[in-house]
């Protein structure tokens, strides 16, 4: 899962989310859920169908691109 940590740490930092209230809304632990964002443990399917749900994207697009390379780019294609 290349790219999964990054992206839920930003996604969850744009939504302007604690890592305790973004894992009360996924029915997990603080501590289990910073596991993932630090890329020390993988969600399981449940899991990150559940955060794939709340962010309006696809488990692919969260772990396999990089959600914030590609909004870079598009801002600087939009300028």
């Amino acid at each position: 899962m290349l790219y999964l940590s990054e992206n839920i740490r930003y996604l969850r930092s744009k939504a302007g989310k604690s890592q305790r209230a973004l894992a009360e809304q996924l029915g997990i632990t603080r501590a289990r859920y910073s596991k993932y964002e630090y890329g020390t443990a993988e969600p399981p399917l449940e899991i990150l169908l559940k955060i794939s749900d709340y962010y309006h994207v696809t488990i692919n697009v969260l772990i396999a691109v990089s959600i914030p390379d590609c909004l870079t780019v598009r801002q600087h294609q939009e300028q």
